[in-house]
């Protein structure tokens, strides 16, 4: 049995703001670093607002422990909500304690927290298993903290479920003496998305994902005979269709007639959820595993990718001839995601920016900064930009970094 800290609640409390924010939350279509931006965007812009986080595909990798995983980095959730729901990240802290968090805790900014879900008290995790979870914490007072967790989800240790927490300060401080990651965001409104020219680009970022989905695929595959690569292979399953399920569910709300296409595979996804889970308990009583779950997860990730292609085949523009929308961002388009990328990264008013600015002479530039720059601008207009094309000319002023990204969208974004 878990030992909770002393004096922390077991039961979560109701809120007159954020308990019906909560209740409308998509929260099992959620990871536990989405959530929290989920309820910042709701919060500012009403319910629903966060299933943009679900428009644009993706795939991508990276290497954790030995191991390949799709997992995404607190860094990562924290572009997509720029990107995607409007969110400005105004502060970031590292390692922070409780006592410190409690003191950037301001009335009516909530903060965007992460920590090791081992030490949290009302999470079915605590003392159970180490992970980095998110919450918000939404006020402080000198003897009490008030926590906001979305997560939803079941677990061999219980079920987590969207809550309010209030802590006692001691408590709060407790749960994380190990560090804490904090931001402090704001919500500006949602940016529009042009949804014939995301769906055309979710097709397209579909197509070129398939070459690392093989590699992928084969890396997971060879680690089955292992437990950690089942215990990493069954977090990765829950994450793709809970990443699936969160696409669904935005294309439902703009193109109810395409989501028609995703229909069915749900349910799929949670047969192969359960069979993987089987085989990590097996393997852990020592108990072959079942080496057939790569392909049968290969299977499943082809579904979904034919699905988005034929979605994007039926996704005509208002007044368009009848061909697919090829998704061009367009100049303007292309203009106002690099200028809202240097305004977020350069903390600058973007609408002060013009064209002649050079950018080694704006505020806080650097090669480091330019580097964000780009990673955000190709992840809002879902292209890469070649290595060839970032040339001194590319990257000498505002208006040649517009021209350089308008080249690379070629009319798919």
């Amino acid at each position: 049995m878990s030992h909770h800290v002393p004096n922390a609640p077991d039961r979560p409390s109701t809120d007159p703001v954020w308990t019906p924010i909560l209740t409308g939350l998509h929260a099992t279509a959620l990871d536990c670093l989405q959530t929290s931006f989920a309820l910042l965007a709701d919060h500012a812009n009403g319910s629903g607002s966060h299933l943009a986080l679900g428009a644009r595909y993706g795939f991508r990798t990276r290497d954790r422990d030995g191991l390949v995983t799709v997992e995404a980095t607190s860094d990562d959730r924290a572009a997509e909500a720029v990107d995607l729901l409007g969110l400005r990240v105004e502060g970031r802290w590292m390692q922070l304690d409780g006592p410190q968090v409690r003191r950037l805790c301001a009335p009516g900014q909530p903060l965007y927290v992460t920590a090791d879900a081992y030490d949290l008290p009302w999470c079915p995790y605590h003392e159970h298993e180490h992970m980095r979870h998110s919450f918000l914490v939404t006020a402080a007072a000198p003897g009490e903290v008030t926590v906001v967790d979305a997560y939803h989800n079941d677990t061999a240790w219980g079920p987590a479920r969207p809550g309010v927490w209030r802590l006692p300060a001691a408590a709060f401080d407790a749960a994380l003496a190990g560090g804490a990651h904090t931001l402090a965001a704001t919500a500006h409104p949602a940016p529009a998305i042009d949804v014939p020219a995301m769906l055309a680009g979710n097709a397209t970022r579909a197509g070129r994902a398939r070459p690392e989905i093989a590699t992928y695929l084969a890396r997971t595959g060879a680690a089955l005979d292992t437990v950690a690569g089942l215990h990493r292979f069954v977090l990765d399953v829950w994450l793709l269709a809970r990443a699936r399920d969160l696409h669904e569910r935005w294309l439902s709300t703009v193109r109810p007639e395409a989501a028609a296409a995703l229909a069915g595979q749900d349910a799929r996804w949670q047969q192969l959820a359960t069979r993987s889970y089987v085989a990590l308990r097996r393997a852990q009583a020592g108990r072959p595993a079942a080496p057939e779950l790569a392909d049968a997860l290969g299977t499943l990730i082809d579904d979904h990718l034919a699905a988005l292609e034929s979605i994007a085949g039926r996704a005509v523009p208002p007044g368009g001839d009848g061909t697919p929308a090829p998704g061009r961002a367009g100049d303007d388009g292309v203009r106002a995601a690099v200028l809202g990328a240097l305004g977020d990264t350069l903390d600058l008013d973007s609408s002060a920016l013009r064209t002649t600015d050079v950018l080694r002479e704006l505020p806080g530039f650097d090669s480091f900064r330019l580097v964000d720059v780009i990673d955000r601008v190709e992840r809002r207009l879902g292209v890469e930009v070649p290595a060839t094309a970032l040339s001194a000319a590319d990257l000498r002023d505002v208006g040649s970094l517009c021209a350089m990204f308008g080249a690379a969208t070629g009319g798919a974004r």
